[in-house]
């Protein structure tokens, strides 16, 4: 997964150096953010989760808390730009004002963070319904190693 998301981050610096526009740049840094997230989310699995079926679309991790805890996450992000963009059309920002392009690259980056924090809180609420399955017991080697 760290992978896939360096190669996003090389893939959008070299469209950066062509001079794309903010908006186009930034809707394929959305593609490979969620691509690589929801890569993830399908080849990790949770302790004593069954390996073989495929994990439900739905589910995002193998645990109801790690989904509300991610979920509240990308959420508290997402006001957080949704609240630096508003101070920053009031006027209030200290920053240099934004031009055209790069809001919409902030829109586009808000509604990622909005996209994937309903995904984990949906995954939270299923997997509530679902009730919580028991922790698997740690993995205690059966061979004792003598140093």
């Amino acid at each position: 997964m760290v992978g896939a998301l360096v190669l996003g981050f090389v893939i959008v610096s070299l469209l950066a150096l062509t001079r794309l526009p903010d908006p186009i740049i930034g809707m394929v840094r959305f593609g490979i953010d969620l691509a690589a997230i929801l890569l993830g989310t399908r080849i990790f699995r949770g302790r004593g989760e069954p390996i073989e079926p495929p994990r439900a679309p739905w589910r995002m991790t193998a645990r109801p808390r790690l989904s509300q805890v991610l979920g509240i996450l990308f959420a508290v992000f997402f006001v957080g730009g949704a609240l630096g963009m508003l101070f920053d059309a009031l006027g209030v920002a200290s920053g240099p004002a934004d031009t055209a392009g790069t809001t919409a690259g902030n829109v586009i980056a808000l509604v990622e963070l909005a996209l994937i924090a309903a995904l984990y809180l949906r995954s939270a609420a299923r997997l509530r319904s679902l009730g919580v399955p028991p922790k698997e017991p740690k993995f205690t080697p059966t061979v004792r190693i003598r140093p």
